[in-house]
C-alpha cells in the first residue's frame, strides 16, 4: 500500500527525472463505488469520466487477474492514492 508522505521520481522513457510527487491520501474504495468526481482527476476528462475510467480499469483488471486464475468484480478494492507535485523539471 502506498504511504502518505512518500515521495516518487517520475521518469520519461529514458529514465530522466521529470517530476517528483508525494502522497497526500490513500484510500481503498469498491470498484462499483467510485465516484465521477475521483474519476475525472484520474483520467483528466470531463466528458464521461466515470464510464472511461470502469471501462479501462475494468480491462486492466480483467487482463492482470485472468493471469493468476482470478475475475474483477463489483465490490473488490481499489486502491487510490492522491499526490501532491513537489518538483518539476520545468520549476528549475
Amino acid at each position: 500500500m502506498p504511504k502518505i508522505g512518500a515521495k516518487q521520481i517520475i521518469t520519461d522513457f529514458e529514465g530522466k527525472a521529470q517530476a517528483v510527487i508525494e502522497t497526500t491520501k490513500v484510500d481503498t474504495i469498491p470498484f462499483n463505488k467510485i465516484s465521477v468526481a475521483y474519476a475525472e482527476l484520474d483520467m483528466g476528462t470531463t466528458v464521461e469520466p466515470l464510464k472511461k475510467w470502469q471501462k479501462a480499469h475494468w480491462d486492466f483488471f480483467s487482463s492482470v487477474l485472468t493471469e493468476f486464475g482470478e475475475k474483477p468484480t463489483e465490490e473488490m478494492l481499489v486502491v487510490c492514492e492522491s499526490f501532491e507535485i513537489i518538483w518539476t523539471k520545468e520549476s528549475e
